[in-house]
């Protein structure tokens, strides 16, 4: 590789850092819309960290304060027409203001009427009614801007659900409720809008996705993609596997699929390219390595701290219990890029183009910090909203020891607008997704629900778990994570827990569906984001980030009947748990990009299969049988090896 070509991929790196920085910071119109729109995320911000040091307020108030500032400020900054577009300039019209009018005057309405509202509990007026019916409607539009249509749609369904129930089926029937009792249930308690979610919204998900911006202007996120493309460069098929570190590091904290793809992707998308991979799987690799990153502890996006309040299971068990399946799901992509790199005669990047271990901890070494607070906080049974506030103080501080990585007053600013500008989307999901639950408590349709999958899969437990799964992946295609988990756990995780599954297991086991269906076809939202960088076909991306993870869809059905996997066995259990699961993992790789030792045939890919599929039995019969095969499979392709002299590289169409 010549000198020029060294030079122009070192500076097309820097580019691609100062495209994310513009990406991240967009230029505002400097108008009166423009300072209103800093006033309510400094409003904000000054709130929700004087309530996360000093003790929030009482549920309610505190997640009305949080829902109307953030439905004011969504109406400013997300165009009423399309979704909002972060590199265009935003126009705020007269009706933008009115709807941000409207949020402001039901947070006025409620704090102002508290007291006598919760004197009159049963019993509204009119004007709790009609502030009620004005307040529903402008979080539904203001979810429609932030997530898309396909949230509002499903709580709109459940709202004429709660109202028409006389005349559903009589499986799914109930007695109906009229628009005055389905509003005061929305909008006068802690059952519906201002529900659980959005009290997860209220805490920690606000203080962790601060923590995350602070992070992120203090240059911990390009130290942490630096450091994985340094410590995996020299591997085979190095910046595909650093795709998969930084990504999922980058994943964990920002909880949402596509927007981690189209952040790292543009770094790492190129790079995977430059060394020989082709488009569709450069962009599927960045996909498949953000969803999972929701995955991985100790963040796992917002839906785990929702997760930790529906189970009534404490956060730092959730992601002890969360870990290895999240090791399995980075592990099974990391050797579906190993198998394909070798397939294709790919060769480790050039080292001198790679930063040294030693060079970036030394630069950046303050960030990790921050993450060390955080991990053990958290094993302290210190929430994890003030250890994300501690998290955050933690930055600011590491920061400050060296003059070169003090935080200005400026990045500081803009961290906090970065702060507010993010929860838009997340508190509109948990807030919008409470009505679903707040109807689902109203009507008891729960129940019906898992009764209506019973007599479906004929009380066959496998079938249950498929129909499950289904599902999660048809919810999680048009819905944000934390918004599907919510769906996902008042209607499907009882059906799991009530034939006999434990109940970690069972919320994982909806959670794990809800976050790959980002790379499931047609609706493969992550997969289409990072065929636009990598310039490919999106179907044919999201087919090969369906094969990347097809793994992903197997490890839940591992750990629900393995308890081991959840380190939830004993110790014994627990390593022949972990190791049957990496041995299929590894099978099922090899089976998908047809490649082992060597290029495999036909009949060597269906004995993978087969091995995988003997793995997934609870039987020790089977496990014994698969796991011989796969030893003598080893040993057979190391012999046709040794006699053919070497391996020859077969190209595949994945």
């Amino acid at each position: 590789m010549s000198e020029a070509k060294k030079t122009s991929g070192q500076l097309d790196l820097q580019a691609v850092i100062a495209l994310q920085e513009k990406r991240i910071f967009p230029d505002f119109e400097k108008n009166y819309d423009y300072y209103i729109v800093v006033a309510l995320a400094l409003a904000l911000a000054a709130f929700q960290i004087w309530t996360a040091g000093f003790g929030v307020l009482f549920a309610l108030k505190q997640r009305i304060i949080h829902v109307s500032l953030l439905g004011a400020l969504c109406f400013f900054t997300r165009s009423a027409l399309t979704r909002f577009d972060r590199g265009a300039r935003k126009k705020v019209f007269f009706f933008d203001r009115i709807f941000a009018v409207l949020m402001l005057a039901g947070l006025v309405y409620l704090l102002w009427n508290y007291n006598d509202i919760q004197n009159r509990a049963g019993f509204p007026t009119r004007w709790d009614i009609a502030v009620g019916f004005v307040y529903t409607i402008m979080l539904l539009e203001m979810t429609r801007r932030a997530v898309g249509l396909a949230l509002p749609i499903i709580a709109m369904c459940f709202l004429m659900y709660a109202y028409l129930g006389p005349y559903m089926p009589e499986i799914i029937g109930h007695r109906g409720y009229d628009i005055e009792r389905i509003v005061a249930q929305m909008f006068l308690t802690t059952e519906g809008i201002f529900g659980v979610p959005a009290g997860v919204s209220a805490t920690f998900i606000y203080m962790f996705i601060l923590f995350g911006a602070f992070l992120e202007k203090s240059g911990g996120g390009i130290f942490f993609i630096k450091l994985a493309y340094a410590l995996t460069g020299r591997m085979l098929g190095g910046p595909a596997k650093a795709s998969v570190i930084a990504s999922g590091l980058m994943g964990s904290i920002s909880g949402s699929a596509v927007a981690n793809t189209v952040t790292t992707g543009a770094f790492t998308i190129p790079l995977m390219k430059s060394v020989g991979f082709r488009p569709h799987f450069a962009g599927a690799v960045e996909a498949s390595a953000s969803s999972g990153g929701q995955l991985m502890p100790p963040i796992m996006g917002a839906a785990a701290f929702i997760m930790a309040v529906f189970t009534n299971i404490p956060y730092k068990f959730i992601i002890i219990a969360a870990a290895v399946p999240a090791v399995l799901y980075y592990f099974a992509i990391f050797m579906s890029i190993h198998f394909r790199a070798r397939s294709r005669g790919l060769k480790a990047a050039d080292a001198a183009e790679l930063p040294s271990v030693i060079e970036v901890i030394k630069e950046g070494w303050h960030n990790l910090f921050s993450l060390v607070v955080l991990i053990v906080l958290l094993l302290m049974d210190i929430t994890p909203l003030r250890a994300a506030y501690w998290g955050t103080i933690t930055i600011i501080i590491s920061c400050g020891l060296r003059k070169s990585t003090r935080m200005s007053l400026k990045s500081i600013y803009e961290a906090l607008l970065l702060a507010a500008r993010n929860t838009v989307t997340v508190c509109a999901a948990c807030a919008c997704a409470g009505i679903v639950v707040g109807v689902v408590t109203l009507t008891g349709i729960g129940l019906k629900f898992a009764t209506l999958i019973e007599i479906l899969s004929g009380g066959n437990i496998v079938l249950a778990l498929i129909f499950t799964m289904i599902s999660s992946l048809i919810l999680g295609m048009g819905l944000p994570t934390s918004a599907c988990y919510i769906v996902l756990a008042v209607l499907a995780a009882p059906v799991l827990t009530h034939l006999g599954f434990p109940v970690l297991a069972s919320h994982l086991f909806i959670f794990y569906f809800g976050i790959i269906s980002a790379i499931t076809p047609p609706v493969a939202l992550a997969a289409y984001a990072g065929s636009g960088i990598a310039g490919s076909n999106p179907f044919k991306t999201a087919l090969t980030a369906l094969a990347l993870d097809l793994s992903a869809f197997i490890i839940p059905y591992w750990f629900i009947f393995n308890p081991g996997l959840l380190l939830d066995a004993n110790w014994w259990g627990n390593i022949v748990a972990i190791t049957i699961a990496t041995v299929g993992v590894i099978a099922l790789s090899a089976t998908t990009m047809g490649f082992f030792l060597k290029p495999l045939n036909i009949l060597e890919r269906m004995l993978t299969a087969f091995v995988t599929f003997s793995l997934l039995m609870l039987t020790t019969e089977w496990r014994v049988i698969g796991l011989g095969l796969f030893v003598a499979f080893i040993i057979y392709q190391k012999l046709v090896i040794k006699r053919r002299g070497g391996i020859v590289v077969a190209e595949s169409e994945l």
